[in-house]
């Protein structure tokens, strides 16, 4: 009787104590966590620590960066800086508010107990965002000649690694180009001037809305002149020319007359085109035939007029004698040399005539005759 009783007090002790005894640990971790930008993350520990009383808990960005603690008894503090972005629910959920891409990386959770256990556990945080390209390349050089091999390059940035497409910027086919939808790469061999034209990569991964940009490729080839057809020569006499045919409704030629009816005024001839007719060089011909008249006539009176003159008499200019009135005689300012007084011989009255440039005294009967 006596060894049952003792039996079952060994069993509770024994029940007591070994519970009092576990160490405090972890029932779940976070692990990895999955989030877009601007969402929210929560990152949840649960500890069973069977009633062990709680000393200080602290959540951290590896490598050190201390995001929020709490101490016994006492609410959780974000550290200076991260006010309103980290928060702690329920037993040990880290909370981020408002993700960014700079966000992403490892977390850890530390707790340690009055009994000395020391717990640590790590998560990671993983941020997607919609992919940014950002650069696209032509290798050896997006202008090539026929025949010639070139790869394009499409490059961007996204979580998760986005993939690529391609296509032509006119809508027509790759034709015998071959894209890898992983490495952002569009393959020509032999390429062909077909191919001259604008290419878009396309880089989608899931989130957001998929960028595109273009890159152009320009294919040179060697052309061939095409044949010519040597121009036959055209040989068109002046009076070949074909006369146009009057205008049905001829423009107004100023005021001239060509009407029948007296007083209106008519209407000439639209400028012709195409060569002179045969009315023009007519009066061509006669006005070249009245120019050379008038120089004839011209050089003819000339020849008169200034040549050499034939053998005549040189003029005679006659000046009668006035009769003579009474007046006042003359006074002699020479007295040693007197006038001479002519007399009229027959009552013929004395002439003076210019004869070989001198002047002479002859009777006027004489001056008649010469």
């Amino acid at each position: 009787m006596a060894g049952a009783r003792f039996a079952e007090l060994c069993v509770v002790l024994a029940c007591f104590f070994g519970g009092g005894l576990a160490a405090p640990s972890f029932t779940s971790e976070p692990g990895n966590v999955t989030v877009e930008v601007g969402g929210t993350a929560r990152l949840e520990w649960q500890l069973n620590d069977d009633g062990a009383s709680q000393l200080f808990e602290l959540w951290r960005k590896l490598p050190s960066a201390g995001l929020i603690q709490r101490q016994a008894g006492q609410e959780a503090a974000p550290f200076p800086g991260y006010e309103g972005k980290f928060e702690i629910e329920g037993v040990a959920t880290l909370k981020i508010l408002n993700v960014e891409k700079a966000d992403a990386g490892g977390y850890e959770f530390q707790a340690s107990y009055d009994d000395g256990t020391s717990l640590n556990s790590g998560a990671t945080l993983i941020v997607n965002y919609q992919p940014t390209i950002t650069g696209m390349s032509a290798s050896p050089d997006p202008n090539v000649k026929e025949g010639d091999d070139l790869t394009l390059t499409c490059a961007a940035d996204g979580v998760p690694a986005p993939n690529f497409s391609w296509s032509r910027s006119d809508g027509g086919p790759l034709g015998a180009a071959v894209a890898d939808a992983a490495a952002g790469t569009l393959t020509f061999t032999n390429i062909s001037r077909t191919a001259t034209g604008a290419y878009t990569c396309t880089a989608d991964n899931g989130v957001g809305v998929a960028p595109t940009q273009d890159i152009a490729v320009a294919v040179s080839y060697p052309t061939t002149p095409a044949p010519t057809t040597p121009t036959p020569n055209v040989t068109m006499k002046i009076t070949d020319a074909p006369t146009p045919a009057p205008s049905a409704e001829p423009e107004p030629t100023g005021g001239m007359e060509t009407s029948d009816k007296p007083g209106e005024k008519g209407r000439g001839a639209k400028p012709q085109k195409g060569g002179l007719g045969s009315g023009a060089i007519v009066g061509i011909v006669l006005g070249l035939l009245a120019l050379f008249l008038t120089i004839g006539v011209g050089a003819y009176c000339a020849s008169k007029r200034f040549g050499p003159q034939p053998n005549k008499k040189p003029d005679v200019v006659t000046f009668n004698k006035v009769e003579e009135t009474e007046a006042e005689p003359l006074k002699n300012k020479d007295p040693e040399n007197p006038p001479e007084k002519t007399e009229d011989k027959d009552n013929n009255k004395d002439a003076s005539i210019i004869k070989n440039g001198e002047m002479e005294e002859v009777p006027l009967k004489n001056a008649e005759e010469a």
